[in-house]
């Protein structure tokens, strides 16, 4: 479902240049998605401008937010971005990529976007991550937690994403 409203107020938003990182912290906190808030659900759209940022591309936010409320996000956002939809929304936006339910390919990649539940399957909720895999093989992950507004260095991706936890990823090509 689209909300016209939303719209307006998407395009007045400043942005932390160059990546966003923290979703419910600093101007995104309250900013509409769908039924909720950017602030509460909006860690896919975060992920599809963190991605595009990484591309070379110019994101515009309003029209990210605007895409994925009318295609991406059921329930009118209740729950979030559906996970098996960002590989549409990145191509949509000029993003190449390949999903993939492996760890191994995903920790090779240069970089990606990995969907993965918080706690436990379903119930805990779950959350999506914008990767850059480092020289030294560690991995700058954005939107880490909601909560934090600089990203995180991880060595490894199980150490962001647990076993058994990862829902889909995609390869950024």
């Amino acid at each position: 479902m689209y909300f016209p409203s939303h719209y307006k107020i998407h395009q007045q938003v400043e942005l932390p240049a160059p990546f966003l990182n923290g979703q419910d912290v600093g101007v995104l906190r309250h900013v509409p998605y769908g039924l909720r808030s950017v602030g509460a659900v909006g860690c896919g759209p975060l992920a599809l401008y963190n991605a595009m940022r990484y591309k070379g591309l110019e994101p515009d936010f309003a029209r990210i937010l605007r895409y994925m409320e009318l295609t991406s996000a059921p329930f009118c956002a209740a729950f979030g971005t559906f996970p098996f939809s960002m590989g549409y929304c990145l191509r949509h936006f000029g993003v190449k990529n390949r999903m993939t339910l492996s760890y191994k390919k995903l920790s090779e990649a240069e970089s990606g976007v990995i969907a993965y539940w918080v706690k436990r399957p379903i119930f805990g909720g779950g959350h999506f991550i914008f990767y850059v895999k480092q020289e030294d093989g560690t991995y700058l992950v954005y939107n880490r937690w909601s909560n934090v507004s600089e990203p995180r260095v991880c060595k490894t991706l199980r150490e962001c994403v647990k076993k058994h936890c990862l829902i889909v990823g995609y390869i950024l090509k």
